[in-house]
């Protein structure tokens, strides 16, 4: 599970913010047993619960996907810098450029995590051209309260506690400056950094809800698993969109495009999210389930002229609403997510959907079919989210950008009315927040001035 996230010095993040899907022991609300309402979930020895989802509204350009960009990248500089192929490239961090404090200083990530009842904090430190800190801590959930050092790294120089990180010793002196000591034992098949590595590639999926890049995993998925295609086939007919039954014939197997298109780079999405699509892509193609090429096609009723059903028509997935296409397209991520107990991370989730649609997607997280405590995290616009009966104050979360143009975090339940007042649980979120009680929302300038100029200049 992800406890927490903590970034400094990345793109519009300035100082350290900390994302975190620990629970407030101040907040009761949404934590009974019910299958319709439980939004937390305890670790094995009942002492800390933890949020299922969580969700991020703020501004456009407050940082919203740039914090979903810093978890991207710390993903994939662990998976992929002691790669050979990245001996000579320049590490691809983008520090706050608005101060002169920041440009040439170091970009810092951090993640709390449990693996197997292990809680790890691993962390490190880059420029462009090196890593300039490192460090692994761990602790025994079961067995300890106290965290123990696997190692630690300033610039060069490493130290290994041999005593809890054996597979470390003696390869010191084999990590490039610019690759991650992590990274390098793992590639030698050092077991705790194996494992490590092994979760962030199977249990974080970090997806643009921009793009529709999952569609062809959601379709091999359907070809390759049954107990999926029933699963999707029920799930469609309760949305009430007319659709009976879905088919899908395959056409070209184990294709997965080797590039993103001039079309789809285009678009405003966060270069770290498209880079770790890309990688994605790669990495469901060697499995063998994504499957690009497949005749997909959606059963409608046809009706007479009298209005009665005489049969189903076939249509192509093209032919479908963009939001159905999307729901398609996420399905099989969400529902592996969901069944397998990882963690699920969308930018945008709400874009093209029915807010209702979203709602329902959401308490799928919530319900008794989370039995193994999946994870969602998302950011959103969809304010009527903003409900105390769907979300806790500490599941929500918001950022907003200083005067200077760096972004700040902050969740609800840390949030302070005046500075003074904590907000309520019988508060109404939604309505306080688009009047700006809580920030992070647009601020618009003068308005009619703008429209005057205008139409003087015209």
């Amino acid at each position: 599970m992800l406890i927490e996230f903590s970034v400094r010095n990345f793109l519009s993040i300035k100082e350290e913010i900390t994302f975190s899907m620990m629970a407030s022991n101040a907040v009761k609300e949404l934590e009974n047993s019910t299958d319709w309402g439980n939004n937390v979930f305890w670790d094995e020895g009942k002492k800390t619960k933890y949020l299922k989802t969580a969700v991020i509204y703020g501004a456009n350009g407050s940082g919203k996907s740039n914090l979903l960009s810093a978890i991207a990248f710390y993903r994939k500089f662990i998976l992929s810098s002691s790669n050979n192929s990245q001996a000579d490239d320049e590490i691809k961090t983008i520090p706050f450029l608005l101060s002169t404090e920041t440009g040439y200083a170091p970009s810092s990530f951090e993640m709390v995590f449990i693996i197997n009842s292990v809680r790890f904090r691993y962390g490190f430190e880059v420029t462009k051209e090196a890593v300039t800190a490192e460090w692994l801590f761990g602790l025994n959930t079961e067995k300890s309260n106290k965290e123990s050092a696997y190692f630690t790294r300033e610039k060069q120089i490493i130290k290994v506690y041999g005593k809890n990180f054996k597979e470390g010793k003696g390869l010191e002196t084999r990590t490039r400056p610019n690759a991650l000591f992590l990274s390098t034992v793992a590639q030698l098949n050092g077991a705790i950094s194996h494992t490590i590595q092994s979760w962030l590639k199977n249990n974080i999926n970090i997806l643009s809800g921009l793009e529709d890049t999952t569609k062809g995993y959601t379709i091999g998925k359907f070809i390759n698993h049954k107990e999926f295609a029933k699963k999707t086939i029920a799930f469609f007919r309760l949305l009430g969109l007319g659709i009976e039954d879905i088919q899908i014939e395959k056409q070209n197997s184990n294709h997965a495009p080797n590039s993103i298109s001039k079309k789809q780079t285009g678009k405003t999405v966060a270069p770290f999210l498209q880079v770790l699509e890309k990688k994605l892509k790669d990495e469901m193609k060697k499995t063998g389930h994504y499957i690009e090429e497949a005749k997909t096609l959606f059963w409608h009723t046809k009706f007479d002229k009298a209005n009665k059903p005489i049969g189903n028509i076939p249509l192509s997935l093209g032919l479908e609403s963009k939001g159905t296409q999307k729901i398609f397209n996420l399905l099989g991520p969400w529902f592996d997510t969901i069944e397998n107990g990882g963690v699920l991370i969308v930018d945008e989730l709400d874009s093209r959907l029915h807010t209702k649609l979203t709602t329902e997607l959401l308490k799928l997280f919530h319900t008794s079919i989370n039995t193994k405590n999946a994870q969602l995290i998302f950011a959103s616009h969809d304010t009527n989210l903003l409900r105390k009966d769907l979300l806790r104050r500490d599941q929500i979360w918001f950022t907003e950008k200083n005067s200077m143009g760096a972004t700040d975090l902050y969740s609800l339940v840390e949030y302070k009315i005046n500075q003074a007042t904590s907000v309520r649980n019988d508060a109404s979120f939604e309505k306080d927040y688009l009047i700006g009680k809580y920030g992070a929302i647009p601020y618009f300038g003068d308005i009619p001035k703008f429209l005057n100029d205008f139409v003087h200049e015209q």
